[in-house]
């Protein structure tokens, strides 16, 4: 297993990096906050411009056909700024179930437009639980309701399936509202409801037999996730060593404090190892090995991570840890939502048992 970057790599992560600075820095994440589709519509366009939102989308659809290692790459960044979009919803997720099960007609007329940032595809909830979600192929309606769907108020099409088949769904169809879902880390989610909205016939299509959407499209979701929690994680232990080194009392550097310099060393220790379980999990999809139990290890390892690093910041940075005037509160807030959105610790190991024991 080699994970060395390759020169391709390199120039992907720095390209991503200078936009992210450029675009997303700690000043834009506190404006977004305030502001109700907290949608950076600038750092967006550059996405689609610099063909980045192609990074998954097959060569014969308009993407780029990249592997799951530069999905990795660019996910890290992602996180090390905070850069929330819903590039995992449109450019991973929706992308890969359309890659995967939608018809010709389908990929042709949604792929290349999903591939250039022009249309944003979002699945209704999180894409893998249908939730209450009912379509009725016959009468040609979808009814029903699901939670906590990230940037549905920015989507042009919803993505939604019951367990039996998918469909596309127009975001300005009658019947659909949307409610939006407080939140600690003032992410936006909101529940979408659908009431009877009419469906195109030709925009729906049925999932294969004994379909596990789980199994078969949230591997890049997984480890992407896992990836922008280690970014964020490895930015947050950054700012809090320098803080350390800084900060002084009793004539001296926090940081040569014991209390302090171990837990921060221990924590640098484990990134390294959990940055290499997402690469191996990126690396065992890009040469077709089945890659479900490492992805869903990585996220758990990962989330885990950027939580308990999120705290010892805090807690290292005293009274401006907890400060809204802080850095270190916007880290520790999504910390959580990294746990519990994408796969909660229990669904997960539950998962991880299930491959071990099986």
């Amino acid at each position: 297993m080699d994970l060395d970057f390759s020169e391709e790599q390199v120039m992907l992560r720095d390209t991503a990096r200078r936009l992210c600075e450029s675009l997303f820095d700690t000043k834009t994440v506190r404006r977004l906050e305030g502001e109700p589709d907290k949608f950076n519509r600038a750092f967006w366009a550059e996405l689609g411009a610099s063909g980045l939102c192609a990074l998954r989308i097959g060569e014969a659809q308009g993407g780029a056909g990249m592997a799951a290692l530069d999905l990795a790459i660019l996910f890290e960044e992602f996180g090390r700024s905070l850069a929330s979009s819903p590039f995992l919803q449109s450019c991973v997720l929706s992308a890969r179930i359309l890659s995967a099960h939608g018809t010709e007609a389908i990929k042709a007329a949604y792929l290349p437009k999903i591939a250039s940032g022009e249309l944003i595809m979002i699945p209704a909830g999180d894409g893998i639980d249908p939730g209450e979600i009912s379509i009725d192929a016959g009468r040609g309606t979808v009814g029903g309701r699901t939670l906590l769907t990230p940037f549905a108020s920015v989507a042009d099409i919803f993505l939604v399936h019951d367990g039996r088949c998918w469909a596309l769904v127009p975001a300005d169809g009658a019947g659909i509202s949307l409610v939006p879902q407080s939140n600690y880390a003032s992410q936006p989610l909101f529940s979408v409801r659908f009431d009877a909205v009419a469906i195109d016939p030709a925009l729906a299509f049925a999932a294969p037999d004994r379909f596990d959407p789980t199994a078969d499209a949230a591997s890049d979701l997984l480890i992407a996730a896992a990836a922008e929690a280690v970014g964020a994680a490895d930015r947050l232990l950054g700012l809090t060593v320098d803080y350390a080194n800084q900060r002084s009392q009793f004539g001296r550097p926090i940081a040569a404090f014991q209390a302090i310099s171990h837990p921060l060393a221990d924590g640098a220790t484990e990134l390294e190892g959990v940055r290499h379980l997402v690469y191996q999990a990126a690396w065992a999809s890009d040469e077709g090995m089945a890659c479900g139990h490492l992805a869903r290890m990585a996220k758990l390892r990962a989330a885990a991570l950027f939580r308990r690093i999120a705290t010892i910041a805090v807690q290292v940075h005293g009274g401006i840890g907890y400060s809204t005037e802080g850095e270190p509160q916007l880290f520790y807030r999504r910390s959580k939502y990294h746990e519990l959105m994408n796969g909660t610790a229990d669904a997960l190991k539950t998962r991880i048992a299930d491959h071990v024991l099986a």
